[in-house]
């Protein structure tokens, strides 16, 4: 985050891809173009990192190498099975070397609300709290930053441009299928998981598991926008509109419980008596309470979820393929 004012970077435009989804069109292809984009996308954010302009910069790098993790996962049947571990692996370690920067950022970003909470006296502990995350986001930039302009990573973004190459040049029989019917043979399984998934969840389930349900969520988000071009709209904005709104439920229960957790490993590093350590704990006591009205919040809304009313949309639509 900069503390000076001088010229910032722009956040770069997503650009459409080179081949678009087209229902008849095999799928291998519009897909390949999709990722080349989104990885392309992705690496346009390096600058804006190295140079701190924004905490922006970061999150979007992550978001389109999510998305891409995202959709190689769900679109397996289109890659080989050595290409698809290939790009996981080194999609999921360009992803690791961003994640202590950006849960700092998301500290700093949310510091007022921190402060709101607590009564004034603790106010100072909280201080020094956010000099300390201040302190390790630097570190944390300064590793980045030689990542970034490494030849490790340039040889790991070479790595996913080779493995998205050779699906391209030898599509699986599955690539070779049409994008429509593939659309609703892919988001009728994603659907089906996360059905399953939210009858098996109540109040006594573990946090990893709801965690797991708001990952799969997400993946289908990303695979529903992605088809989007090729479904109908109204329909499918509809659904993209039900699944943010489950996901923004999931997604406060998961904030609360990495917060939790960061406070609490936090605290085995202070002394007991300290302004830190009165300050955190305070927050931990605050946040255990809104964790639990979270959970509860979040059980209450699967619920809503997969009412028949809620679930016809998605039977209607990928139960069986249209013409």
């Amino acid at each position: 985050m900069s503390v000076t004012k001088r010229d910032q970077l722009k956040l770069p435009k997503r650009k459409k891809p080179a081949v678009q989804l087209k229902p008849e069109v095999e799928i291998y292809l519009p897909t390949y173009h999709f990722l080349i984009n989104e990885f392309d996308h992705a690496r346009k954010h390096e600058l804006g990192i190295i140079r701190d302009d924004h905490e922006e910069f970061i999150h979007q790098y992550r978001v389109a190498l999510r998305r891409s993790r995202a959709l190689i996962s769900l679109l397996k049947p289109l890659f080989r099975s050595k290409e698809k571990d290939i790009l996981k692996d080194t999609l999921r370690q360009l992803m690791q070397h961003t994640n202590l920067m950006r849960d700092l950022d998301v500290f700093l970003i949310n510091m007022e609300q921190y402060f709101s909470l607590l009564e004034h006296q603790h106010h100072k502990g909280l201080i020094r709290f956010f000099d300390d995350i201040q302190s390790q986001r630097r570190k944390s930039l300064k590793t980045l930053k030689g990542w970034l302009k490494s030849g490790e990573y340039k040889s790991a973004c070479n790595q996913v441009l080779t493995q998205l190459d050779s699906m391209r040049d030898n599509p699986t029989t599955e690539g070779k299928l049409g994008c429509k019917a593939t659309a609703h043979s892919m988001l009728w399984h994603q659907f089906k998981q996360i059905e399953s998934q939210c009858h098996n969840i109540d109040t006594n389930s573990d946090d990893a598991i709801i965690h797991q349900l708001r990952i799969d969520c997400k993946k289908f988000r990303y695979l529903l926008e992605y088809f989007a071009p090729i479904l109908a709209s109204r329909d499918t904005k509809q659904q993209v509109d039900r699944l943010k709104t489950l996901q923004d439920t999931l997604g406060s229960f998961n904030d609360s419980s990495v917060q939790l957790e960061f406070f609490k490993h936090y605290l085995t590093e202070q002394k007991k008596k300290s302004g830190r350590y009165k300050a955190i704990e305070e927050l931990i006591d605050i946040y255990g309470d809104y964790h639990n009205k979270a959970k509860q919040l979040t059980v209450e809304q699967l619920v809503q979820f997969r009412q028949p009313k809620s679930l016809d949309i998605y039977y209607t639509l990928y139960q069986e393929p249209q013409d």
